[in-house]
């Protein structure tokens, strides 16, 4: 049976459209993109971009591999454990409820066993930007290179990956996002970097790389 992959749905209540398919596969992960994201102006040779590509695709397949040795059942009661100690977040029925919403949330993906949280001024726009959101080429190995240890970012999935969203509309962001990261077992969790506010230029950069967060999937 031929596999269908849409582009275009209504998902929690919005219109999403993606021309290459709303649900990560393998074909659609990794696009070679020789202009630097990272560095302004910078173009990598082919021969960069060839091994970066490879690199790329095999730590795809092992973190796939990974999501494939979880437990369900594991899973969701992290979950809701999670929801049992944090009683302020409540399941999303439809995304516009949050439009202009700042606060916290939680996305959950059942097919590969992850949840992301993190905050935002905005809680509905700020999920359907990591729907629309394509990768970098050059950002999706953390660091560059890392194969055996690097978390499939959270912006590689598509909008139909999402299958559960929990919010916590609130003013008062970033206090507890690194809590909310934490919180949760590592082999489920998304999060390539802990939470809170970073700063700007290298000072951010520095706190982000202190706070990376490795996987190992050897």
């Amino acid at each position: 049976m031929e596999f269908l992959n849409p582009t275009n749905a209504n998902h929690f209540g919005v219109n999403i459209r993606k021309k290459d398919g709303l649900l990560m596969t393998r074909e659609n992960y990794c696009t070679i993109n020789n202009k630097s994201s990272i560095r302004k102006g910078k173009i990598y040779s082919d021969e960069w971009c060839k091994k970066h590509f490879l690199n790329c695709m095999e730590n795809f397949d092992l973190n796939i591999k990974h999501f494939s040795k979880l437990n369900h059942e594991e899973f969701n009661n992290s979950i809701l454990d999670f929801l049992e100690k944090n009683k302020n977040f409540q399941e999303v029925k439809n995304l516009n409820d949050y439009s202009n919403k700042s606060g916290y949330y939680i996305i959950a993906l059942d097919k590969y066993k992850q949840v992301y949280a993190g905050t935002t001024n905005d809680i509905k726009k700020r999920i359907m930007t990591h729907w629309s959101k394509t990768k970098e080429f050059d950002r999706l190995l953390l660091p560059v290179g890392n194969v055996n240890s690097s978390i499939l970012s959270i912006d590689s999935f598509r909008a139909l990956d999402t299958s559960r969203i929990y919010a916590y509309p609130c003013d008062e962001i970033f206090s507890y996002e690194d809590r909310y990261i934490n919180f949760f077992p590592p082999q489920f969790r998304s999060n390539r970097i802990g939470g809170g506010l970073m700063p700007d230029g290298p000072a951010g950069f520095i706190q982000a790389v202190a706070t990376m967060k490795m996987r190992d999937l050897t």
